[in-house]
């Protein structure tokens, strides 16, 4: 799902620091979880639905995928 927002950042032409605003992050954690320095958290990506619609689909099957 973070490779998803990061196209959608290059589609849309959005900055780190504006697709962080839209996440509710800083841009540093932005930077780093673009960077694979730090994890997509479930947290984020419930955030990413909530501000890129089209990503509630990825987000429904991340939640089934958790269920054991």
């Amino acid at each position: 799902m973070k490779d998803k927002v990061v196209a959608i950042q290059y589609r849309d032409g959005l900055t780190d620091g504006q697709v962080a605003a839209l996440l509710g992050i800083s841009r540093p954690t932005w930077c780093n979880i673009r960077n694979g320095r730090s994890r997509f958290t479930h947290n984020v990506a419930i955030r990413a639905a909530g501000a890129f619609p089209e990503l509630t689909r990825d987000l429904l099957e991340m939640a089934e995928a958790a269920i054991p």
